[in-house]
């Protein structure tokens, strides 16, 4: 579980932190830098998991524009395996070159390093603590993500492995494509490449029945999902749903589905993977998930879903302005209210539980009202 966060010289976020639970609603006016902390989160891991380099990762566009700093850092304090691990990023832009280079890497497993990258120079260090072999690195790759898995370093194999699992969105339907030309294992921005993911997600059959069952659940009629052959390799997505009244059963592109539909079917996927839990526990951010649904639909998903945080199976970050996840959320979980002005920095603070009896307005309408800052006034 990601407990804590620090980031700075990110866009909006200067000597940002912020601590986190089981549950978190990330609240506050549009420009506050809520989805930036999104952002920083899916750079660090695509950065470390996926190879990319760190002038992709980290572009000059990101730095804190009213500043004139070229070092950017990020920290994560995340609770898993047996103890806490602290990610360590320094990440030096050339902006005149739009260059960039790892600075300064570092991962510790309960204060023990387990890797310290300096300036191209990577030492590495035994799950028992023993100092390894010193090695040079590509200072505009991550030293950590390039490390092959061994017996003695399955501890920084599993704070990856965590990292990976991190999923980021903001679903939006209409972007969600019907076809797919390989199994991809981690989902795009908008998850565009749905199809592909589930095409992923199907080598695990047990996983893959799982969906099935909870998706005939909140979507009427469906039966099954029937991943069509395109070619040799492309695959198309289709949804074959069916009446109680009728034996037959008609087939629709995933294309052809409405975008509700589309929403609950990503909603649940997302929620059932990231309780299907084999290995390191699932981090789950997810940007405004309520749009496109209707109340009686979101609901439901919101439930299973803060039973699985309560539980400890999930981690949730969502960023909302929807009624229903604020007055459900916000009274038993961790709220964070985001503010800042133009061109300073955010500041994020903890919202204590917001205890309102009946006869008071619910907190979605205190923040509608501009009457709530993260403490009712």
């Amino acid at each position: 579980m990601l407990k804590g966060l620090y980031i700075d010289n990110y866009k909006s976020l200067v000597n940002f932190s912020i601590g986190l639970g089981g549950a978190n609603l990330l609240l506050g006016p549009n420009g506050s830098g809520k989805t930036s902390v999104f952002e920083a989160l899916r750079r660090t891991r695509d950065f470390v998991c996926l190879g990319q380099r760190a002038v992709a990762a980290f572009a000059s566009e990101t730095l804190t524009r009213w500043q004139d700093v070229p070092e950017q850092t990020l920290e994560l304090t995340v609770e898993g395996n047996g103890g806490t691990y602290v990610y360590h990023l320094v990440v030096e832009q050339n902006v005149s070159q739009q260059k960039a280079r790892v600075k300064n890497e570092q991962l510790f497993f309960d204060g023990h390093p387990l890797v310290e990258a300096d300036l191209g120079d990577l030492q590495l260090y035994r799950d028992d603590f023993s100092e390894g072999p010193l090695v040079p690195m590509d200072w505009a790759l991550s030293g950590l993500g390039s490390i092959p898995p061994r017996d003695d370093n399955r501890k920084l194999v599993w704070f990856r492995d965590w990292l990976e699992r991190i999923i980021i969105a903001q679903i939006v339907p209409p972007m969600m494509e019907a076809e797919s030309p390989a199994e991809q294992r981690v989902l795009s921005d908008h998850l565009e490449n749905y199809t592909s993911w589930y095409r992923y997600i199907y080598q695990n059959q047990g996983l893959s029945l799982q969906l099935t069952e909870e998706l005939r659940q909140v979507l009427p009629g469906f039966r099954y999902f029937d991943l069509v052959e395109f070619g040799e390799r492309h695959r198309v997505l289709r949804a074959v749903f069916g009446s109680e009244h009728s034996e037959r059963a008609v087939s629709y592109g995933f294309d052809e589905l409405s975008d509700g539909q589309r929403m609950l079917i990503a909603l649940y996927t997302i929620l059932c993977v990231a309780h299907w839990r084999q290995g390191p526990s699932y981090t789950v951010c997810l940007d405004e998930p309520a749009n496109f649904l209707a109340l009686q639909e979101i609901q439901p998903w919101l439930v299973q879903l803060n039973d699985y945080c309560i539980a400890g199976d999930v981690q949730a970050l969502m960023i909302s302005h929807h009624p229903e996840l604020i007055d459900y959320l916000l009274g038993s979980q961790v709220g964070i209210w985001f503010d800042r002005e133009p061109n300073r920095p955010t500041r994020a603070k903890t919202i204590e539980s917001v205890d309102l009896s009946d006869d008071d307005l619910p907190a979605s309408e205190l923040i509608a009202r501009g009457w709530f800052d993260g403490q009712v006034h």
